[in-house]
């Protein structure tokens, strides 16, 4: 077992017995480096990554392999989950060198951190245009032994790329406030869109879920973008992307018809898919499939993800028994043996694509809807009800012997920003469900995000405002970045709101307050990803672009507006989020990579809707609450709430550009006042 046995990081672990000489990232192996004078091989990946898996099995469990990297290298593994910052740094290389980023990340660097050379997968033979391992490994330990002024300058000029690629997208006057931006941005975003089966792009296709929340909104303005959003939604809900007998989506898929998953499910995709299809359910309510997934997505993150004290696991692997889908896959013989009917295992093949020789590999079937429910239905001359009755039980037999199958790997460290996302999604559903008529539903979904955050804001978030990044076995460590203080702002904002408890709203503006002092950029221009007494590395790097989850900087300018408009913000946050919008000029043209920014510039829109309401307790206005939450599917209308002591009666106030509605007591007025403004 080599040092990573002692590592907290599940990741990490999972390679303590390779018979590489690994180290964690820290002064141990830098001073290493420094003092031998040795180049450093980083190694970035995941727990959950397939492709790392692979490598590692092919690499870094081959002891000749192994043996050149420990003769010629200092071996540091990173896990990117728990530090971000360095794998973003280290993925400009790749990009810098012309290749896609992502995982593994394979980077060579000089002993004071600077790249000179970088990849993501390499093969233990020459194949796919690439070099073998080992032939790289010693081609650059020639190559640093024998021309080291050659290697100094790449590395200086891979660095100045790095800083480049820093700072583009910072142009540009007030680009991102007003209705024509956003109708822009999701014109390009639409014109991305497969017309056949949804999805931005052809293959591989991943949920981009920030980037159907720019059509959602855009939706809600004027009604343009219905078609490719429900095209999307329902495609990849009937793909195999989705988990047909236990919920959620798993991370992406490899074809163009969302059918063969990467199998690994993580906790940020369900957590941004389950606000998403909360909120499409109250758009479109006669799209029953919409409010299945939040149902169904709802008890497997709380069946499969929840820790014991509230909080959520990271994220479960797409392999077991060393088989990636393994678990999730069948054969027809599998379906009777379990269902113990030959005409239930036919019907249950012929409704989900279970198919003697299977749609993937070693003969098995990923389960799917290759035809709407309500076709199927059809074609046997019954209903859609009468399809499901007969269905549910069929698949709850299913899972329950899913269960007794060898499991994928979970990685059980708990990230504070990812599960500040999962807050929201929760409150999302609940507001949701509650609008459908499912109390019960709603209720569980908000104990479930009011139990996370309650845990989050006692164990990560220490007395002096720090905000620490991951749980591991009760173990708080890592200090957090710009997206952990602004996904659980958002999400506490969001509590708020749901709640009208005010105390979820105070600890979002600390949160916010704690961003502006340690992040924000000289001049309040920008936010860094982390915070100022933070670990040095060779950049301090600004939040912008989304990856697979929002920017930093695209939430934390939501939250500062967020809280300008219900009065609570701290000293200049408007001001700080009105520069990073105009600062973001290239946002407009890019909206992949600036969907959060563009999203969050509509809460400094004129047209923006504002609703305060006032009265004496909580119970109070709880009627108009429920009243702006059921205009949620037509207008994006925020809320500020303050009690006031006394016998007057509570009171809406509905505002729209510097403009406010007299005080409203009565639910149908204030109706009125926010979806008939909306209408017009």
């Amino acid at each position: 077992m080599n040092r990573l046995a002692q590592s907290k990081s599940p990741y990490l672990r999972q390679h303590a017995d390779n018979p590489v000489d690994w180290y964690p990232w820290g002064d141990e192996a830098l001073e290493r480096a420094r003092r031998e004078d040795r180049p450093i091989l980083l190694s970035v990946g995941y727990s959950a990554c397939h492709w790392c898996h692979v490598m590692a099995h092919e690499s870094f469990e081959d002891p000749e392999t192994a043996a050149l990297m420990n003769a010629h290298f200092i071996n540091i593994k990173v896990d990117r989950e728990e530090r971000p910052d360095i794998d973003e740094i280290y993925q400009k290389v790749v990009l810098l060198m012309g290749q896609g980023g992502g995982w593994p990340l394979t980077v060579f660097l000089t002993p004071d951190h600077r790249p000179f050379y970088g990849g993501t997968y390499f093969p233990p033979v020459p194949s796919y245009g690439r070099p073998s391992f080992r032939q790289l490994l010693l081609a650059l330990t020639d190559l640093w032994k024998t021309r080291r002024t050659d290697v100094e300058g790449q590395a200086e000029q891979l660095l100045d790329g790095i800083r480049e690629l820093s700072a583009g997208g910072q142009d540009g006057e007030g680009a991102l406030v007003g209705p024509a931006p956003l109708a822009a941005a999701a014109r390009e975003l639409r014109a991305k869109i497969d017309p056949e089966w949804g999805g931005f792009g052809r293959q591989p296709k991943f949920p981009n879920a920030t980037g159907l929340e720019v059509l959602m909104l855009q939706n809600r303005s004027d009604g343009t973008g219905e078609q490719e959003l429900l095209l999307t939604l329902e495609k990849m809900w009937r793909g195999g992307i989705y988990d047909h007998l236990r919920g959620g989506f798993a991370r992406y898929a490899v074809d163009r018809v969302w059918l063969v998953p990467h199998f690994e499910k993580m906790l940020y995709d369900n957590a941004l898919l389950l606000g998403l299809y909360a909120d499409a359910s109250l758009r479109w309510p006669e799209r029953g499939f919409l409010r299945r997934v939040v149902r169904e997505t709802v008890a497997y993150l709380e069946a499969d993800m929840r820790g014991p004290a509230g909080s959520f696991y990271a994220a479960t692997d797409a392999d077991s028994e060393g088989v990636e889908g393994k678990y999730f896959c069948w054969t027809p013989a599998q379906l009777e043996e379990v269902l113990g009917s030959r005409d239930d295992a036919a019907f249950f093949a012929a409704v989900y694509g279970v198919d003697p020789r299977g749609n993937f590999e070693h003969g098995m079937s990923i389960l799917h809807l290759a035809q709407p429910p309500e076709v199927v239905a059809e074609g046997l001359g019954i209903t859609e009800a009468a399809l499901e009755a007969r269905l549910a039980p069929l698949r709850d037999r299913l899972l329950a012997a899913r269960y007794r199958r060898v499991p994928p790997l979970r990685d059980d460290k708990i990230l504070t920003a990812w599960n500040g996302l999962l807050i929201s999604g929760f409150v999302r559903a609940a507001m949701a469900a509650e609008q459908w008529g499912e109390p019960e539903l709603a209720r569980r979904s908000l104990a479930l995000a009011e139990a996370a955050a309650r845990r989050l804001l006692a164990a990560h978030v220490r007395p002096n405002g720090d905000v620490m990044r991951v749980d591991f076995g009760g173990d708080v460590h890592t200090r957090g970045y710009l997206e952990d203080l602004a996904f659980l702002a958002r999400g506490l904002l969001d509590l708020h709101e749901a709640t009208l408890d005010v105390a979820w709203q105070t600890a979002a503006a600390e949160l916010a307050r704690y961003a502006l002092a340690h992040h924000a950029v000289a001049g309040g221009v920008g936010f860094y990803v982390t915070a100022d007494d933070a670990e040095r590395l060779i950049e301090r790097t600004e939040s912008q672009h989304d990856s697979a989850i929002p920017s930093g900087l695209g939430v934390m300018v939501e939250v500062l507006l967020r809280l300008d408009l219900a009065g609570v913000a701290p000293a200049g946050a408007r001001a700080a989020a009105e520069a990073c919008l105009q600062r973001q000029g290239a946002a407009i043209r890019q909206p992949f990579a600036f969907a959060s920014l563009i999203a969050a510039a509509q809460f400094a829109a004129p047209e923006a809707v504002h609703v305060t309401l006032r009265g004496p307790s909580p119970e109070a206005v709880g009627e108009l609450a429920r009243t702006v939450a059921a205009a949620r599917p037509h207008v994006r209308a925020r809320l500020a709430v303050s009690f006031e002591p006394g016998e007057a009666p509570a009171a809406a106030l509905v505002c729209r550009a510097q403009v406010c509605s007299a005080p409203l007591r009565d639910p149908g007025a204030l109706r009125e006042a926010l979806l008939g403004e909306a209408s017009r």
